[in-house]
């Protein structure tokens, strides 16, 4: 039970804060669906309460996303998943892979707005199931692996501030319990308990055009359309890369899978204009590396940091907006979890920088005034990174090209 009755002390704090909030514009309240995605780290709260030991706090970052409904002042439904990633060890042996988890919530929220409408201290109670997977392992001596399903209840705190009219920051803590997933050690199941408290930062953003709330909200909206004048905005994007150049090496020796897994990507920028705009464009996936024969070597992560110019014509009553987009900048590439040892299969790569030109086009689809779907077909290319296999140097070009979909958000 460590760490859990700050929940209890944090939501009386957050209520004490909502009831002096001043007053600000925007107080009518009505059934409103929204989408929030957070981003922190997990503390695990029991991480050396069996023979394999959880790192703590998590080694990367916890990242949720959650779809809801606000169907009162007060209360309101929401879906989230939840992923998190840490290591797991040995006292004698230390670290032994990779260790994820992934929950999937359906919970209850409770919320108090201030008599401003603009801070909303909330509560949320909720369960389902979640998933503990060794996803990655750097000691091949330790006979430990799988993965396992496990039932898993949620309660949480939070507060969350309106920077506009439908999008609102926030803070959150959330207590994951009775979350328990097997793994296979030794041949045996051997329970982990994964149980944390998951601090996250996050931005909801509500979706107005379908709600029912009174006209403040609904029936005297600004129109679904892009705008003339500046707007800075942040885009969220999910999808999966094409690896254009698997066998495009100095020698016979390595392949890379041709279909990525799951592609992270994002970018902070502005519409200057009607016509045009700039961002700073983020990137992450990864491959897997193999032998000629097909035989797995390791994973192999990249990810890029762009500077691009967008090219944009609004059309549709500019509710449809097509776009050209293109640049340059930096990428980088290094071995990630690998799948044999290397007194195996000698293969050698530290991670590499490396500059590289990215071109493509894309489209937004207006779903209120702030709020548009985005879809992105986007080539990176001249990456080339140097590795070698059984001490023969190569050169292996990850370029790549992004299918992607997401949300931009602007704030004006």
């Amino acid at each position: 039970m460590r760490g859990r009755p700050f929940l209890i002390g944090a939501l009386v704090l957050l209520a004490a804060v909502g009831a002096s909030t001043v007053a600000w514009a925007g107080n009518d309240f009505g059934a409103r669906p929204y989408f929030r995605l957070g981003l922190g780290r997990s503390l695990f709260l029991s991480p050396d309460s069996g023979p394999l030991h959880i790192i703590s706090p998590s080694g990367q970052p916890l990242a949720d996303v959650t779809v809801g409904w606000d169907l009162s002042k007060y209360w309101g439904v929401e879906f989230s998943v939840d992923y998190d990633k840490t290591d797991l060890t040995s006292p004698s042996l230390g670290t032994l892979g990779d260790f994820s988890t992934i929950a999937g919530i359906a919970a209850i929220r409770l919320r108090y707005p201030s008599p401003s409408g603009r801070f909303v201290p909330y509560a949320i109670l909720g369960g389902g199931y979640g998933l503990g997977d060794f996803s990655g392992r750097k000691n091949f001596t330790y006979p430990v692996g799988g993965r396992g399903w496990s039932p898993v209840g949620v309660v949480g705190v939070g507060g969350e501030y309106f920077v506009y009219r439908n999008i609102a920051m926030g803070l959150e803590a959330r207590d994951f319990f009775a979350f328990s997933p097997d793994l296979t050690v030794a041949g045996m199941k051997q329970a982990v308990n994964a149980d944390a408290i998951g601090l996250l930062a996050s931005m909801r953003v509500y979706i107005d055009s379908p709600g029912t709330g009174p006209k403040g909200f609904t029936k005297n909206l600004p129109p679904a359309m892009d705008s003339d004048k500046f707007r800075p905005y942040v885009v969220v994007r999910g999808g999966q890369a094409v690896f254009t150049n698997t066998s495009k090496l100095s020698g016979n020796g390595i392949t890379i899978d041709s279909t990525s897994g799951p592609l992270l990507s994002g970018a902070f920028g502005a519409n200057f204009s009607r016509y045009w705009g700039g961002e700073l464009a983020f990137e992450y996936t990864r491959s897997q590396l193999r032998t000629p024969g097909g035989y797995k070597i390791t994973g192999y992560p990249v990810w890029t940091m762009l500077a691009l110019i967008r090219l944009r014509y609004p059309m549709v009553e500019d509710r449809v907006v097509p776009y050209l987009i293109f640049g340059g900048g930096a990428g980088w590439a290094e071995t990630g979890d690998r799948d044999v040892p290397k007194s195996e299969i000698n293969f050698v790569s530290s991670q590499q920088k490396t500059f590289v030109g990215a071109a493509g086009v894309g489209l937004d689809y207006f779903l209120q005034d702030n709020v548009a779907l985005n879809f992105e077909i986007r080539d990176t290319f001249g990456f080339q990174t140097d590795v070698s296999l059984n001490g023969v140097p190569l050169k292996l070009d990850p370029s790549f090209v992004s299918f992607t979909g997401g949300i931009r958000v602007f704030f004006d």
